[in-house]
């Protein structure tokens, strides 16, 4: 009976032993994910966490916004060699395979042939925006034409319509991205900020590209119309001291040079030379100083129209010779020329410096007042007034002259308006490139020989200083953009009554020429002259209008 039971027991031992393998067989038999993480761009480790009654993995914490989720490496743990981990059907291997998790990625999960269940992944993390911060065109012409950005459509363009004299075909716009890494091209060519330039007639087409793979495209649109509006300078080069007559429904525009050089117009902006292929309106230039005729130029014309002729008075000078400069006439039947001395007088001269007792005896500007005829003129040793002759072809008495300003001034140019006389001149360094401090300054008088006074009530004649700093009101001076403004000509009232004026100034394009500028003239509540807000106009929707 003992041995029966001992046997009994033994039985009930391996049995249960048995069922206790057998239990320890299922467990293992049942596959399943330890451990996932991912691997970004930029090499950093993120792990996921694994659900394995929901069968899902997913990242408790959101990424990083930079991760591109199509392309990250997995490693992964499971409690089974015999397990196998397929995605649409590919092997994955921990560390070896790279793969998209920017939508779902499902893991299929084999024990031997058989699959046992199937694993979700779902890894989120903040979109980048991919846009533009500012879009803009640092040219100087395309000031009042910047483009504004429509984050939803894609679009950039511009609200005001760019006038169709203003060129679009190479800007070179700059930029800011809202992802600091992102990347922008056009055409598949990376682009940096400023340096590469377009042509923006046609539409041009910007992608920006996330450092997580995104990307997004932007089209940026110009809207140019056919209407020209006016940008300065309207002439680039050497456009010196002009001096400008309407004849007709024509203008002639003259400006230093060697020998003086003449262009014509209707409109003001565009200026084809006087003569086609020829400029030169003397045949050859006058020699009535004790200079080389090689080494002097004409300089400062000023053109007039009286008694059935066109008169132009003119220096002869070379820089630096202020003792032997002097200023002369020449006369035409046409305003194209050729202008020839007057009768009697063979070299065209009315006197040189020492002749009339002013130094550097310059920049004339004629005016006929009540039937008489007279002469301002003067550079920087005053600015003097004396009367000519009945046929303005000479002075009429070489030991009369009348102060009107003081040293400060030179450029001359008197304008009647109302009851006032006004004496435009200029003061500072005219001719020392985008560093010059040149500008046009003007004072008044209800009488053409004075006293001139400015703003402040104090007498033109009292300011002897170097580019006096205390001098209001000044009409125009230079910027970052436009440099000595100066020497400026006759104003010119168009047919809508608007006043416009001629000037020139530099501009920083690596050249030492004085450009020809154009800009309106106003007149505060006080009567005084002003060109925009005091500085030259770029450009503005407004051209001068002549029937």
């Amino acid at each position: 009976m003992k041995r029966i039971f001992i046997y009994q027991l033994f039985l009930i031992i391996i049995i249960s032993y048995l069922c206790s393998c057998k239990d320890s067989e299922n467990k293992i038999s049942e596959g399943k994910i330890t451990y996932f993480s991912v691997w970004d761009q930029k090499s950093v480790n993120h792990v996921l966490h694994v659900d394995n009654v929901n069968n899902t993995i997913s990242n408790k914490e959101e990424l990083p916004a930079y991760v591109n989720l199509k392309e990250l490496l997995v490693e992964f743990k499971v409690n089974n060699g015999d397990v196998i981990l397929k995605v649409n059907g590919k092997v994955q291997l921990s560390g070896n395979n790279i793969n998209d998790f920017s939508t779902e990625c499902v893991y299929d999960l084999y024990l031997g042939d058989t699959r046992q269940k199937s694993y979700t992944v779902k890894i989120t993390k903040p979109d980048l925006s991919n846009t533009f911060k500012t879009f803009t065109f640092p040219e100087k012409r395309m000031e009042q034409y910047q483009p504004v950005i429509n984050a939803e459509t894609g679009e950039i363009s511009n609200e005001n319509v760019i006038p169709s004299n203003i060129d679009i075909t190479s800007l070179q716009p700059e930029f800011t991205t809202s992802e600091k890494n992102s990347i922008v091209k056009v055409n598949k060519v990376v682009q940096k900020s400023g340096t590469a330039r377009h042509d923006f007639t046609k539409p041009i087409v910007y992608s920006i590209e996330g450092e997580d793979g995104t990307s997004k495209e932007y089209t940026v649109t110009l809207k140019q119309g056919n209407e020209a509006f006016l940008t300065n300078p309207v002439i680039v080069g050497s456009y010196a001291d002009p001096t400008v007559i309407r004849v007709g429904k024509e203008f002639y525009l003259y400006v230093t040079s060697g020998i003086v050089r003449g262009y014509r117009s209707t409109d003001l902006i565009n200026w084809p030379r006087i003569g086609g292929s020829k400029s030169e309106v003397f045949n050859k230039r006058p020699d009535f100083t004790d200079d080389n005729v090689n080494d002097t130029g004409m300089w400062a014309p000023d053109i007039n129209f009286y008694d059935g002729k066109y008169v132009m008075y003119y220096a002869i000078s070379k820089w630096g010779g202020g003792a032997t400069c002097g200023i002369g006439v020449g006369v035409s039947d046409k305003p194209e020329g050729p202008f020839v001395p007057s009768a009697g007088n063979s070299d065209g001269k009315l006197f040189v410096s020492a002749e009339i007792g002013v130094h550097n005896s310059i920049d004339p500007c004629f005016i006929e007042e009540n039937g008489k005829r007279y002469l301002f003129w003067g550079s920087f040793y005053g600015i003097y007034m004396t009367e000519l002759t009945s046929d303005g072809m000479a002075v009429k008495d070489l030991t009369k002259k009348t102060l009107i300003a003081g040293k400060s001034f030179e450029a001359p140019y008197v304008h009647k308006r109302g009851r006032y006389y006004y004496l435009f001149v200029s003061t500072g360094a005219c001719c020392e490139g985008m560093t010059s401090s040149y500008k046009v300054m003007v004072g008044r008088s209800e009488s053409l020989t004075g006293p001139y006074l400015n703003r402040a009530g104090t007498d033109m004649k009292t300011f002897d200083a170097w580019n006096p700093s205390n001098y209001q009101p000044i009409v125009v001076k230079g910027d970052g953009t436009f440099a000595g403004p100066g020497h400026n000509s006759r104003i010119v009232t168009d047919d809508n009554g608007v006043d416009w004026m001629l000037y020139h100034a530099y501009i920083d394009n690596g050249s030492s020429q004085r450009n020809l500028m154009l800009d309106r003239v106003k007149w505060d509540n006080d009567e005084w002259p002003i060109v925009g807000n005091g500085t030259p106009s770029y450009s503005m929707n407004l051209i001068p209008f002549f029937e």
